[in-house]
């Protein structure tokens, strides 16, 4: 898609409760190689195809969405990635600082719950 050309830098964005319904299509956050979280949560996305992340991408929240993880077709995610479909991260900043090599749980306390990924795996857990 060419809303995302161009934003070769960026690590996670946060399309929740916004009203993204259409399909996910093979290639749309493809270009974005550093891209590693996504949430689409609480939005009426239908689907994601296969090719749609870099191999980067780590983790996918569907939370509150007609599409579950188990919805997801084969190949939607990189090896090796997640997917949530209970809890967001509702931390201060989001989902901005996770994986940036600081554990950001002085700025919130919820940058190391689970629903935050323990900050992108920054902080060491509870």
């Amino acid at each position: 898609s060419d809303m995302f050309r161009g934003l070769h830098q960026l690590t996670a964005i946060d399309l929740s409760h916004t009203n993204i319904s259409h399909p996910i299509h093979a290639g749309t956050l493809a270009n974005n190689k550093h891209l590693r979280f996504v949430s689409f949560a609480y939005t009426q996305i239908q689907a994601v195809e296969a090719g749609a992340f870099p191999g980067s991408f780590e983790h996918l929240w569907l939370t509150g969405c007609g599409l579950t993880c188990a919805d997801l077709e084969d190949g939607a995610l990189p090896s090796g990635a997640d997917c949530t479909d209970e809890g967001v991260c509702g931390a201060i900043f989001g989902m901005a600082p996770l994986g940036n090599g600081l554990c950001n749980e002085k700025s919130d306390p919820l940058y190391n719950k689970a629903a935050c990924l323990r900050d992108g795996g920054d902080c060491a857990g509870e």
